[in-house]
């Protein structure tokens, strides 16, 4: 029998990660992941049993630093930080030690169980927005649904093009400006 080795077993999931990032799930094949790897493809299923576990072997833990960082982030109550400070720390986190899982999970999972991905964000955003809004001001809760997903569609578009960290960092703060400052009349 042979033994599976955690050096390959890394560069699989390192390798598949570029692989998802350029294709998305559907597009790509075991047949490319083992092409790049440098093994076949009968001793790629020796480590994962499929594409898919493959795909989940890149993004599960991702998804659950997000989802519990998403967490942490609604339940933040330091009012010695600006609201602004603290969104953009959170989104610069993720687009920098995570930009390529961020834009698989959020627009290339497509027949994942993480497919869904992207709209569980924009709805957990929206919900979190119905808790801060003064409920007169606001009559139809579409135009929160709307600001939530085009806040959530730009972190995505941001990632994607990520040029740098100057970069990223200041269209994240114009981003969050702009979102922030125009809700603050709803608020």
């Amino acid at each position: 029998m042979q033994v599976l080795k955690d050096e390959i077993r890394n560069k699989i999931l390192l390798v598949a990660e570029d692989i998802f990032y350029e294709k998305g799930f559907k597009e790509a094949t075991t047949r490319n992941i083992a092409n790049e790897v440098g093994i076949s493809v009968s001793n790629l299923y020796l480590y994962y049993e499929n594409k898919a576990a493959i795909f989940y072997g890149v993004i599960n833990e991702f998804y659950k630093l997000f989802m519990n960082g998403l967490k942490n982030f609604f339940d933040h109550n330091d009012n010695d930080i600006e609201m602004s400070v603290y969104i953009s720390a959170f989104i610069e986190d993720i687009v920098m030690n995570n930009r390529k899982k961020f834009v698989i999970i959020s627009d290339k999972s497509q027949g994942t169980k993480y497919e869904g991905f992207k709209q569980q964000i924009i709805t957990a955003l929206n919900c979190h927005i119905n808790t801060q809004v003064k409920k007169d001001l606001v009559q139809d809760q579409l135009i929160l649904y709307i600001l939530s997903k085009n806040f959530i569609d730009g972190i995505i578009e941001i990632a994607k093009n990520y040029k740098d960290e100057h970069w990223l960092k200041n269209s994240i703060n114009i981003l969050v400006t702009y979102h922030m400052n125009g809700m603050k009349p709803l608020m």
